[in-house]
């Protein structure tokens, strides 16, 4: 909070008294005046004390009108003296204290004000400091002085009790020309001299002192509107907003209060008070308080970004349903014509941008506030809540240099200085984790005991993990290498998590993802998921073929929720009711956005039943994933909407394999498990923009990049390269592999949040474990592919 201001005039070093007496100014200044006034709260001040450039006599003028308290010696005829009293005096009724020596002969012109007479021994003098102690606290409210009262009477100085409208003229005058904090201060030192100044004009002087950050100084405008705005609950409120902003956050939940007493359905004071209790870190109370004036007030951008962005400080288990809230408000934002041009409208679009990790556009938006009128107060207040949303884990490195930034930039416009340039975000990777065929379930094979043996390979014992301890291992230790946060992290398990598709073996996989996620830190929706062919129940098909999928959509609902499981396949309609009619297989789409990447998860288990067991898509499962793109694409292209990855389970592409002994025309084996449609798969998914496909089934990884040329699309195909990536086995026993194939699962690194041609896009590493008993998992290969 800002110090009060004492200004004192006096001659200077040593003078004779008019008794020809020596006396020490400096040494009474020093000794008493200033440490008296310090003691007090004052900031003191003497003219030869100022240090900034310019001319001293306007430093003076300045100081004398704008000083909350000046203290005149008088004790010689001093022509410099008596000219600043006589400023001071003519330009404000703000108190003035008037001393001098013991002895001194007062003119006629200051004989009938009241002085504060001190001993020439001044040290000694305990009286005269209990005087001049007592004074300080009594002067510094406005007072009468000869010179103002007279030009009160002769009507040069506007006073409100004589004529209302001729003081609101002159005020409204001296408020529309001043837009400088030294302005504002010299029109509140005016102001203040009058007893009744219309609450309405304290409001303005006070929210103009606000815009220039002059918190303390606009709470000091506020109280002068007391005790006749004692039941005004728009002057409580906002006297304790500027109070809290002054960092006196008792007096102004005490303001907040008592405005809320007034009116406790006014959601402005409601917010006011969540923002005082975030600041306190009450976040609980600060939640209730915006939820609170959300309900009473729901078109209120300002209280749903507030509420938005307390969700995830109060309770960040909701942070996925406070994304949803940012996701709305920017949608809402730069959709709404009659919002462009409202700097406010810009910085909460700025915010929701921001958490919802495009940079680049939060930056744009902020830039749009700034030149939109934004103050650096509304810039600050924007800044502050990204800052404490950064120190609660959203994206906290670039939180920091945005908060900083945009304070800066906003401050700089104001000055109408050249502006900062914006900060250039930190790239952090986004990691995808790519496990496939995990296998829980027994394989039909007997083993040496007569019990069916199981397929997976990392059931728990005295010489093994349980594959969701593994892989956690592997997956902090990456992301602590790669500098990642959970948040920028995706699992994707491309298929076949069962054997068989039975409920028992797809609750193995519930148990096994669900401690992978808690174990890394990440939400359940956070995993991609797709059906494979071993996660079919091949026993329906033999009574109905329709409900084939249910199990492995009773395993996706339960695992995700029931309401994100719905946001995730928008295009499952099915009740989960036994005599609902159930998706058609071409529907069981996966959608989500996941920091850079758009993941679109198929169903390459089109055909799959007891008697079918290959791969196929469809051209209707690649049209409906065009109508969402379309429908739900954030930019004009698919540069636009960041990286889009597809996930499916099948292989688009044949693998090499082992040659054999010398085979005949009647014994050549062709893999008749590919994806049958690949050709047409690989043209829609390049055309649409797919840069990434990630696949698994084959028990064995591969790595490949296509493009797909067509001779109506000249030289330069209208889609792009797709990278191919395969993954081979993360969890299946030995009997599930190929000679000398281990287990495997691959990591990405997204480079990059575009696709830019030349520039390092993406790393795959991959990670493998040999079968024999005591290995480790171990990086056998590390590409890196341009875009």
């Amino acid at each position: 909070m800002k110090l009060k201001t004492l200004f004192v005039i006096m001659p200077f070093g040593i003078r004779p008294l008019e008794d020809g007496t020596e006396h020490d100014f400096d040494a009474f200044y020093l000794r008493i005046l200033k440490p008296i006034a310090q003691d007090a709260g004052f900031d003191v001040l003497r003219v030869d004390e100022v240090v900034q450039a310019g001319n001293v006599t306007h430093q003076a003028m300045q100081s004398l009108y704008q000083a909350d308290l000046v203290v005149a010696d008088v004790s010689v005829p001093n022509s410099n003296v008596y000219y600043e009293l006589g400023v001071r005096q003519a330009l404000s009724s703000g108190g003035t204290i008037l001393v001098a020596a013991a002895g001194t002969i007062l003119p006629f012109d200051i004989s009938n004000q009241r002085i504060h007479f001190y001993e020439r021994d001044f040290a000694a003098d305990a009286q005269f400091a209990e005087r001049y102690r007592d004074a300080l606290g009594v002067s510094f409210r406005p007072a009468n002085n000869p010179v103002h009262n007279a030009l009160s009477a002769l009507g040069v100085a506007p006073d409100p009790q004589a004529s209302r409208a001729a003081f609101e003229r002159e005020f409204d005058a001296k408020l529309s020309r001043a837009d400088r904090d030294e302005q504002l201060v010299a029109l509140w030192s005016w102001t203040r001299q009058f007893a009744n100044v219309p609450t309405s004009a304290l409001l303005a002087l006070a929210e103009r002192l606000a815009k220039v950050e002059d918190w303390a100084r606009a709470a000091e405008v506020l109280q002068a509107a007391f005790p006749a705005a004692q039941g005004d609950y728009e002057v409580h409120r906002q006297r304790g907003f500027y109070l809290r902003k002054s960092g006196d956050f008792q007096g102004g939940a005490a303001e907040l209060e008592q405005a809320l007493r007034l009116n406790p359905n006014d959601p402005e004071t409601l917010g006011i008070l969540g923002g005082t209790a975030k600041r306190q870190n009450r976040y609980s109370d600060a939640l209730d308080y915006y939820s609170s004036a959300s309900r009473i007030a729901p078109g209120s951008l300002y209280l749903r970004v507030a509420y938005a962005g307390m969700l995830i400080l109060a309770e960040p288990a909701r942070l996925a349903e406070a994304q949803r809230l940012y996701d709305g408000l920017r949608t809402f934002v730069d959709e709404t014509e009659t919002l462009v041009g409202d700097y406010w409208a810009d910085l909460v679009s700025a915010e929701a941008h921001f958490v919802l990790g495009d940079f680049d556009r939060a930056i744009g938006r902020a830039q749009d506030a700034i030149r939109n009128g934004a103050s650096p107060a509304d810039a600050g207040s924007t800044a502050e809540q990204i800052r404490m949303l950064g120190a609660a884990g959203v994206h906290p490195a670039e939180a920091a240099d945005f908060a900083r930034w945009l304070t800066q930039a906003a401050r700089a416009r104001a000055r109408g200085v050249a502006a900062v340039e914006p900060f250039a975000p930190v790239r952090r990777p986004h990691l995808i984790f790519h496990i496939s065929d995990v296998h829980f379930g027994p394989s039909g094979i007997k083993d040496s005991a007569h019990a069916p043996a199981s397929m997976h390979r990392f059931n728990p014992d005295q010489n093994t993990l349980p594959l969701h301890e593994e892989l956690a291992g592997e997956f902090l230790a990456a992301m602590k290498r790669e500098k990642c946060a959970a948040r920028d992290v995706t699992i994707v398990l491309s298929g076949d998590m069962a054997y068989t598709g039975q409920p028992a073996e797809l609750a193995m996989v519930h148990d096994f993802l669900a401690a992978l996620c808690a174990a890394v830190g990440l939400e359940h929706g956070q995993v991609v998921l797709v059906p494979g062919n071993h996660d079919i129940d091949w026993t329906a098909p033999k009574h109905d073929l329709g409900r084939r999928f249910d199990n492995y959509l009773s395993f996706a609902r339960k695992f995700y929720g029931k309401q994100r499981f719905q946001e995730l396949f928008p295009l499952v309609t099915w009740n989960f009711e036994i005599g609902d009619k159930r998706p058609e297989p071409n529907e069981l789409i996966y959608f989500s956005r996941q920091g850079p990447c758009t993941f679109v998860g198929l169903n390459s288990c089109i055909f799959e039943d007891d008697q079918n067991h290959y791969g196929y898509v469809g051209l209707r499962q690649l049209n409906a994933v065009q109508r969402w793109l379309r429908d739900n694409a954030e930019g004009d292209n698919a540069d636009d909407d960041g990286i889009r990855v597809a996930v499916m389970h099948h292989h688009l592409h044949p693998y090499p394999e082992a040659l054999g002994p010398a085979r005949t025309a009647d014994n050549i084996v062709m893999d008749m498990s590919t994806v049958r449609d690949a050709g047409i798969v690989e043209q829609r998914l390049s055309r649409m923009g797919f840069s990434l496909l990630l696949h698994g089934h084959k028990h064995k990884p591969q790595l490949r990049e296509s493009s797909v040329l067509n001779r109506d699309e000249s030289t330069v195909h209208a889609g792009r390269s797709l990278i191919v990536s395969g993954c081979g086995s993360t969890g299946v026993a030995e009997s599930g592999l190929e000679h000398n194939q281990s287990n495997h699962f691959a990591i990405l690194k997204v480079l990059r949040n575009r696709r830019e041609p030349g520039a390092d896009f993406l790393q795959v590493e991959w990670r493998e474990m040999a079968l024999q008993a005591g290995a480790e998992w171990v990086s056998s290969a590390r590409w890196i592919i341009k875009g």
